[in-house]
């Protein structure tokens, strides 16, 4: 069956490679890899070319096109033989999932902020480009403090509030500085910060200013402080001769915990009655997670004796409670972060699983959240290229260390609107005509949110949604406010675009059993179908002559319909990618690595622009024809995000 919303697939269900695929639904590899282009196959991309996908979903997939694709036998059925599933009524709920599988939104998601299996949802809290990492809770909870290394530039410690859009500097020092930690009472964060070859341990009020230092360490140390706030555990020692130490805030006096260890230690902790150290040993191999009795003065009061089985651990942090861990895989075989209780018996549980490499992991002190950074493997940034000056350089224009997608200018040519994964899922966003201040319009919450089109007379906006089902079009005022659903059907709806007079929205749907245009009218109202031999994405003529639209996804011909009647005909043969741009003198669009312009009045195509790096979905031109926006897939991004998951009991 198809895979229920939010199910987690079973390892039997996933397909992992191009030929495991091909082979399944009994057919060539090219194939497949056409039917992902053109027809919706629902393939899911990995970066660096890996692909993998679901039986369940493909099974779903060729119930609504095996009538369109020569009659082959179902994925994985003999042929003659019956599906399961043919046995059973088919779910209209799981039908629209499967369909919103194959939309075209819901393929960008997955080409460039692709998901993996997972227990929980991890959500963006940081987006910038550089290092984000080492977060520390508030004893409340509501609050991080993180480092933030800008590209070439020192790192820093920034203040958070979850569920907030903005951050604050708390500390300049002209060195780096790593590893915050939040006092119990909530008034002081500890850090350490380079100093000549020594780390200082250093304290700041969490509302900034002066600053005192603690003690001086030979290590780049996590940092963590007891529930008295009197110590702060830290590492130190020359290389191979590391141990566990407790430091006085009061006058920095240390003492040593545990016999120096080559490999250093993969994480500690200390209980809240002070009375025992959880840690575990660093460097190759598997290894468990120790205890240590501590006496009156934290002082060792024992030998360590072991907690739990051996693990592969490569990061640990301890819960504020001591009664469970959270750590990194140290597999190698994938990203995966793991929490165990720490009770007999007891076993991982993988909370979180993808081909990132995740850093820094923390647990809330309540034990309900999970804080990691982690490095992604690529992106989408918003290019721009100018027109007029065919020898200048096109420039990055909107970029984060997420995806930034679907540009399109306002009428006015002043601001751009865009759909955005900075916060975890596609909302839209709208920026200046540079590229500043940009500022979220949408809190959907959605996985895919996206094509955002302005109205003629820049009031509204028109994009898609899959938040109440497989994807509706919603209007929502260019200024902020409530959005409004415009269609409500079963079906696919999607890729919404304002007639010229700002009267009727077009869009694509599914509702037919095929993809043909629509259009509704922007005040509401039962829909009219437009095209009835396929169609994809339709813009109107400047002029208000004709509807231009693509007859199929991302490959095939562009057409154009008379709007007073008449039949249509094919002006461009061929266009890869998902969208193309309709100006006065013509259309831009992309085919074989290059952004092309069909000239109108003459009919001739010519070559405009090579990107240096692979396009990623949408592009625009501004309403005075001088700039193209355009969309590059960057992958050789250096740096780290922090990640929320949230709900644990």
């Amino acid at each position: 069956m198809p895979l229920e919303p939010n199910a987690v697939p079973s390892a039997e269900d996933r397909l992992d490679s191009w030929k495991e695929i091909a082979a399944y639904l009994r057919k060539g590899l090219r194939t497949v890899q056409r039917w992902e282009r053109t027809e919706g196959l629902p393939v899911r991309r990995l970066g660096q070319g890996s692909v993998f996908a679901y039986k369940s979903e493909l099974d779903a997939w060729w119930r609504t096109h095996s009538s369109t694709l020569a009659q082959e036998p179902e994925p994985g059925i003999a042929p003659g033989s019956e599906s399961p599933s043919a046995r059973r009524p088919f779910p209209k709920r799981i039908y629209t999932i499967a369909l919103a599988g194959a939309a075209a939104t819901a393929l960008t998601v997955w080409n460039f902020w692709p998901r993996a299996p997972e227990m929980h949802r991890a959500v963006p809290l940081t987006a910038d480009h550089g290092w984000e990492s080492a977060a520390a809770f508030s004893p409340d909870g509501r609050r991080i403090a993180y480092i933030w290394a800008q590209p070439e530039r020192r790192a820093h410690i920034y203040l958070k509030t979850l569920g907030s859009d903005s951050k604050t500097l708390l500390t300049t020092g002209s060195e780096p500085e790593a590893s915050p930690a939040w006092s119990p009472d909530g008034r002081t964060i500890a850090f350490i910060r380079y100093a000549t070859e020594r780390w200082r341990v250093m304290r700041i009020a969490e509302t900034g200013g002066a600053e005192t230092q603690i003690a001086e360490l030979t290590f780049a140390t996590k940092l963590v402080w007891t529930a008295d706030g009197q110590w702060l555990i830290a590492v130190d020692g020359p290389a191979k001769l590391r141990s566990i130490v407790a430091i006085s805030v009061a006058d920095g006096a240390r003492h040593v915990l545990t016999r120096p260890f080559e490999f250093g230690y993969s994480g500690f902790g200390i209980s809240p009655d002070a009375r025992r150290l959880i840690f575990s040993y660093g460097g190759p191999g598997s290894v468990a997670v120790f205890e240590l009795p501590l006496g009156p003065g934290l002082t060792p009061a024992g030998e360590p004796r072991a907690i739990t089985e051996r693990l592969q651990i490569d990061e640990m942090q301890v819960a504020r409670d001591a009664r469970q861990i959270v750590y990194v895989d140290g597999s190698w075989d994938e990203g995966s972060l793991k929490r165990l209780w720490l009770s007999a018996g007891a076993q991982p549980e993988t909370v979180y699983s993808t081909l990132d490499r995740f850093l820094n992991p923390v647990l809330s002190p309540d034990g309900r959240r999970i804080v990691f950074a982690a490095t992604r493997p690529d992106h989408v940034e918003i290019w721009q290229k100018s027109l007029s000056d065919a020898a200048a350089a096109a420039s990055p224009l909107l970029s984060s260390t997420h995806s930034e997608m679907n540009p399109q200018y306002s009428p006015d040519g002043q601001s751009i609107a865009f759909h955005s994964t900075r916060t975890g899922a596609s909302e839209i966003w709208i920026a200046g005509r540079d590229g500043g201040n940009p500022r979220r319009l949408t809190y959907t919450n959605a996985r895919t949110t996206a094509t955002p089109r302005w109205s003629p007379d820049g009031k509204w906006i028109a994009f898609e949604s899959n938040q109440s089902g497989p994807g509706d079009v919603y209007l929502v005022p260019s200024t902020g406010g409530p959005a409004r659903r415009l269609t409500d059907d079963p079906a696919l709806d999607a890729i919404p675009r304002w007639s010229r007079d700002g009267r009727f929205i077009y869009f694509v749907s599914y509702r037919t059993g095929r993809y043909e245009v629509w259009k509704v009218a922007a005040s509401g109202g039962e829909p009219v179908q437009v095209t009835h031999d396929g169609g994809f994405v339709a813009v109107e003529s400047p002029d208000g002559r004709y509807l231009y639209y693509s007859q199929t996804r991302n490959f095939g011909p562009v057409f154009r319909m008379p709007l007073a009647g008449g039949p249509s005909e094919e002006v461009i043969p061929d266009i890869r990618g998902l969208f193309f741009t309709v100006t006065e003198r013509g259309i831009y669009f992309e085919s074989r690595g290059a952004i092309w312009f069909w000239e109108a009045a003459s009919r001739q195509t010519r070559e405009i622009f090579r990107p240096a790096k692979p396009m990623g979905v949408g592009m625009d031109v501004s309403p005075d024809g001088q700039t193209l926006l355009f969309t590059q897939i960057d992958r050789e991004t250096s740096g780290a995000d922090l990640y929320l998951i949230d709900g644990f009991r």
